[in-house]
């Protein structure tokens, strides 16, 4: 046993680059956690937070636009991008904000406009820092980079814990927060630029060409945002402090995320862009069979038709996020893994495909009288992803190769 310790205590331990952005994750993640803790404390499971997390739900199902932006990203990676593909892009964030803000105004009675615009620019600007964030990953220092996607919470929790007057005054500096944290990403990203390598890369595409493949992500996020805004609409009529305890648990889960599975994905960019496609069995759940996710999937369904239990924060809407976090992870690590310098459109449309359908789903099941409630956040975080590990299983098993973008 002393053997091999003498050795490592003489050279001392160097943590892997990976090592230190999971450490740099997980400090975040617990001041995010403390960060919804201090919201917690301060409002309760209460009508009062219930119209803040509506009024988060709008930067949030925003965002969910920056996923088919970082996928259209990763597929550029080897390519310049011309004016006319970023003009198109910025006015399609604005649009796609505007739209969104606009929608959630018309269901979200009482509450203030001044919450509901700063919550739209929030979710425009966390939508520009997706576009380019890949590429940061791509060329800059890692570390730095990964520190920047990772420090909001470090303010964040040191704003919260200033006196507030009221309990109006304190929600609004917490849209205020997080419509701060962006931006100030944003300038981090450009200050690092500098000190970043930058690779020969080839001709910028046209629009169209660009476009092509963000068009198909962005079909399939629309599918997300519709049922996010489904879901957290019935949620919303549900029980006080239902939405509240939905959203915070969702928070744990995607914090997880953030931990392991995004600083995962950020140490394996540089690789994935020159050709490198492998991925850790342990984190993309390719050891998961066609009966263990179908295993997975009914379990979780009877759980949500069954369990009648009233806790309000355990819960089969909640629960719902459990079951179907290690899929959701699985499944980012691999769809964007096959997406880097390529473009597997098969793929993607089937991915756009499934999406669409689980966000049908939301809507029908929405409107069947006595449907339990726990079915909506089921479709949407244990069978949709379950089908999508399938899917690009398949993919890997029967398709060709993917030849990186020249």
């Amino acid at each position: 046993m002393t053997a091999p310790l003498g050795p490592l205590l003489s050279r001392g331990w160097k943590p892997s680059a990976y090592q230190a952005a999971v450490a740099l994750s997980g400090m975040s993640a617990a001041l995010g956690l403390g960060r919804e803790g201090l919201i917690l404390h301060r409002l309760g499971a209460s009508a009062a937070n219930d119209t803040l997390q509506f009024a988060l739900s709008v930067t949030y199902t925003i965002a969910l636009l920056g996923e088919p932006l970082r996928l259209g990203a990763l597929n550029l990676l080897q390519r310049r991008l011309g004016v006319s593909l970023w003009t198109v892009i910025a006015t399609g964030i604005v649009l796609a904000a505007a739209l969104m803000t606009l929608l959630y105004g018309a269901g979200g009675a009482g509450m203030p406009r001044s919450w509901l615009v700063a919550a739209g620019f929030a979710g425009a600007a966390n939508l520009i820092f997706a576009w380019v964030l890949p590429r940061a990953q791509r060329s800059g220092p890692f570390l730095p980079v990964h520190f920047v996607t990772v420090m909001p919470n470090i303010f964040m929790v040191a704003a919260l814990l200033l006196p507030a007057r009221s309990d109006e005054a304190f929600a609004a500096r917490v849209i205020g927060l997080f419509l701060l944290a962006p931006l100030l990403q944003l300038v981090g990203l450009a200050l690092l630029r500098r000190f970043g390598d930058h690779p020969p890369l080839a001709s910028a595409p046209t629009a169209a060409a660009g476009l092509r493949p963000i068009a198909w992500h962005t079909a399939g996020a629309a599918g997300g945002q519709a049922a996010q805004l489904l879901m957290r609409t019935a949620l919303l009529a549900a029980p006080v402090g239902t939405l509240t305890a939905f959203s915070m648990t969702l928070r744990v889960t995607e914090s997880l995320r953030a931990i392991f599975v995004d600083s995962y994905i950020a140490s394996r960019v540089r690789g994935w862009a020159a050709g490198e496609r492998a991925t850790s069995p342990l984190i993309d759940g390719r050891r998961l069979t066609a009966g263990a996710l179908g295993a997975v999937a009914g379990a979780g369904l009877l759980i949500a038709v069954f369990w009648t239990g009233s806790g309000r924060w355990i819960s089969p809407t909640s629960a719902m996020l459990v079951i179907g976090a290690y899929l959701v992870l699985a499944l980012r690590v691999r769809y964007q893994s096959l997406n880097t310098s390529a473009q597997p459109m098969g793929l993607v449309k089937r991915i756009a495909a499934l999406e669409i359908a689980a966000a049908a789903g939301v809507g029908v099941l929405s409107m069947v009288p006595g449907a339990p409630l726990a079915t909506l956040p089921w479709l949407v975080y244990v069978a949709k992803p379950a089908a999508g590990l399938q899917l690009v299983s398949s993919r890997i098993e029967g398709g060709p190769s993917l030849a990186p973008e020249a």
